[in-house]
């Protein structure tokens, strides 16, 4: 089904990307024995946080999450080393890099070039989704020249945001390392 159809039944692509995304990071959460705070409005570019449970020193490690969304050749460019690039406007690029309290992680959902619906797909016993999650910590992006009207950040190939960077990110909150 085409983009074009989608809008005519009432949910666009782009609309469904975005809510498999924030729900992929909620699954990934979980795995990682965490779970998320909804803030159910988007006004600071914050999606979501994730909580950490169980004991730590520092009571209550958590992170906030911008969540993008987009298949390649869309939002996403590839870069020709097998990373991946992302424009933001301005005033998003500038919102996510002021210093904030709670830590920050700018995450982008990379579909495959053409992706409209996104599947899961069984093999076997598992369910595999498609694309691959990025992130990206806006407090290291460099500040804008003051003519320029967006902010390309770099998605690193390697930069992966999955089960094992979550329980690793909370364990360094909650051992009082971190921001």
């Amino acid at each position: 089904m085409s983009e074009e159809d989608l809008r005519r039944l009432g949910v666009p692509g782009t609309a469904l990307k975005e809510r498999v995304s924030y729900l992929t990071v909620g699954l990934l959460a979980t795995g990682a024995s965490c779970y998320l705070s909804d803030p159910q409005l988007d006004y600071d570019c914050l999606d979501v946080t994730i909580m950490g449970s169980g004991p730590h020193k520092r009571r209550r490690p958590r992170f906030d999450v911008q969540i993008k969304a987009s298949s390649v050749g869309g939002a996403v460019r590839a870069l020709v080393d097998g990373d991946f690039s992302i424009s933001l406007p301005r005033d998003q690029y500038d919102e996510l890099r002021a210093p904030s309290f709670d830590p920050i992680e700018f995450v982008v959902h990379i579909f495959p070039r053409g992706t409209v619906i996104p599947q899961v797909i069984t093999q076997g016993e598992r369910m595999v989704l498609d694309g691959i999650m990025l992130r990206s910590d806006p407090s290291t992006w460099p500040a804008l020249p003051p003519s320029q009207d967006s902010g390309t950040v770099r998605l690193r190939r390697t930069d992966v945001f999955d089960i094992e960077y979550i329980k690793n990110k909370i364990k360094t909150l909650g051992d009082g390392g971190g921001r």
